[in-house]
């Protein structure tokens, strides 16, 4: 198993976000940003399970992927992306992870 396999990385609920921006402060691992509507979006391969944002959010958006509500793994899409190419480990850590994790939406190009 890789090491970004192991990880479980956070989900975000975009229509709840309030773009306050206090995730994207306290991540250590620079894994969160703010996408084009000013709402904090997930970059997958940085994420290393600090969970600090979850704590940050004022509005409790941002849940573990294993805790997330399923429509928001199988019908939201936009809360994550892929930063750069993924290397054929990474991607197929990628890959395992949505498996596992019953991720259906794909990442924002």
């Amino acid at each position: 198993m890789s090491e970004l396999a192991k990880y479980v990385r956070v989900a975000i609920d975009q229509d709840g976000c309030i773009s306050c921006g206090a995730c994207i402060e306290v991540c250590p691992y620079d894994a969160l940003e703010f996408d084009e509507n000013m709402k904090a979006r997930l970059i997958w391969e940085k994420c290393h399970d600090d969970f600090s944002c979850i704590e940050s959010c004022p509005v409790n958006v941002i849940y573990r992927v294993d805790e997330a509500p399923e429509e928001l793994k199988t019908e939201k899409a936009g809360w994550y992306r892929i930063g750069r190419e993924l290397t054929p480990e990474e991607q197929k850590a990628f890959e395992e992870w949505r498996q596992k994790y019953g991720v259906q939406v794909d990442p924002v190009q």
